[in-house]
């Protein structure tokens, strides 16, 4: 599922940024150049009104910036790495080294809900952020998230806070 949705020209391996809208500013960038996004500030604009209702860094080192906007073609992933951190309000007060961001169109719900479930689910597991982190390269991170998804093949039903469960219905092709 994840190897889907993220693109090798979508991760970037090393942050150059350091502080949270530089790094927003830098990823919203990637999607930009890859031809997924029609308007970058808008886009950017709506990551900022999603980060205004509550930070998306939910600790351990993780931020999952997302935001669903008409600006977005596709459902799409940018990964970035920052082995330094990065200050982006995090709920343990701690710096961010792993950054996923996603951006869809307005009207996708449920492969949007199942996409942050499953980095949600890669993300908890300490061992499998470090080997994330560890990987040597581009190259390196892919092998790792189409191993994970092999792994996990089966999305996840998603629970709202209303209580509600959204059940998954897309059917990805591995590659």
């Amino acid at each position: 599922m994840l190897i889907e949705v993220i693109d090798r020209d979508l991760i970037i391996s090393e942050l150059r940024c350091k502080d949270k809208e530089g790094v927003i500013r830098e990823m919203a960038s990637k999607f930009s150049q890859a031809g997924v996004i029609q308007n970058e500030d808008s886009f950017i604009n709506a990551i900022r009104t999603r980060e205004n209702i509550e930070s998306t860094a939910i600790g351990g080192g993780i931020a999952i910036p997302h935001a669903r906007s008409d600006t977005v073609e596709k459902l799409v992933v940018a990964l970035g790495r920052s082995s330094e951190g990065v200050d982006f309000a995090s709920l343990d007060g701690k710096p961010v080294h792993l950054i996923f961001m996603i951006g869809c169109s307005s009207s996708e719900t449920k492969t949007y809900l199942q996409v942050l479930a499953r980095i949600a689910r890669l993300c908890k597991n300490k061992k499998m952020r470090e080997s994330l982190m560890s990987a040597k390269n581009v190259d390196a991170i892919l092998c790792f998230l189409k191993g994970f998804d092999i792994g996990s093949d089966k999305p996840e039903p998603v629970k709202l806070k209303d209580g509600r469960m959204i059940y998954p219905s897309i059917n990805f092709s591995k590659k």
